[in-house]
């Protein structure tokens, strides 16, 4: 993973002075990062009644580090540099996305969507893998993808819209936008519902403008039902202009498989 030409926008690289507090605001979270000689401080929430169209994000220097904030975490070191990274990642499950209304795919078509889904932080120091915190941007709620409770898996319930059209999508900061395309080649019609995004095998690009994006996925049904054929592209989608990778997939060796694709939530 290149690093060296990454843009620093909520996340990258943060060099703090020792006792430093900075305070990000991304989306539903709110973060708090105080560096000592000895320590790191981390306090974070997610605010629930966040509005969705809501697209800034904030980092400011504060003066105090929590006296509100729920989750409070300190990480102890013989010494600290002050160096801080933040990376972005996808959902450590898969993703069920809605479109605004079920669509049919009739036989033999194809279509490409846009599917927008939630956002990961890692918090890392001294230029090391070890990370201090991995912090849910807005926590998804659960759901589980499968036709009985005894096949299917758990996964996110994602509260955004597939869409059509690029122009019509939000681009968010605190979401990464995934090109999934369909492929009905099946002889009945598809009518989609319910679409699985599997993020924990994709990528995370950033382009020039800090939006973020993942692979294109192919999606080919070639029988009745659920179930269709995946397929990830190994770079940065066309639209993400020469994006650059910020993170890896959460799982590896997955890149052409059979996955459950469409619809099936068990209630």
């Amino acid at each position: 993973m290149n690093t060296a030409q990454i843009p620093s926008y909520w996340w990258g690289k943060f060099n703090f002075d020792m006792a430093q507090i900075r305070q990000w605001r991304i989306g539903a979270l709110t973060l708090n990062v105080q560096c000592l000689q000895h320590e790191w401080q981390v306090a974070y929430e997610q605010d629930r009644d966040f509005d969705e169209n809501n697209v800034s994000y904030e980092i400011n220097e504060i003066d105090v580090f929590s006296e509100t904030l729920k989750n409070t975490a300190r990480y102890i070191f013989r010494e600290t540099s002050g160096l801080l990274t933040v990376t972005p990642l996808l959902a450590d499950r898969p993703v069920i996305s809605r479109p605004n209304t079920t669509f049919n795919l009739t036989p033999g078509e194809e279509v490409k969507l846009y599917v927008s889904t939630p956002l990961w932080l890692r918090l890392g120091v001294d230029n090391t893998e070890e990370k201090l915190a991995e912090i849910a941007i807005q926590r998804p709620s659960d759901t589980w993808f499968g036709p009985s409770t005894l096949e299917g898996e758990l996964c996110y319930a994602s509260t955004t819209h597939c869409r059509l059209n690029l122009e019509e999508m939000p681009h968010r900061p605190h979401r990464a936008i995934t090109p999934v395309i369909i492929q009905n080649q099946a002889n009945t019609m598809l009518a989609v519902d319910r679409l699985n995004v599997p993020t924990p095998l994709l990528s995370l690009y950033a382009s020039s403008n800090g939006h973020l994006w993942t692979p294109t996925i192919s999606l080919v049904r070639e029988k009745d039902g659920d179930m269709a054929g995946l397929k990830i592209d190994t770079s940065a989608p066309i639209e993400a202009h020469g994006g650059i990778q910020l993170s890896q997939p959460r799982q590896t060796g997955k890149t052409d498989i059979l996955i459950r694709a469409f619809n099936a939530v068990f209630t």
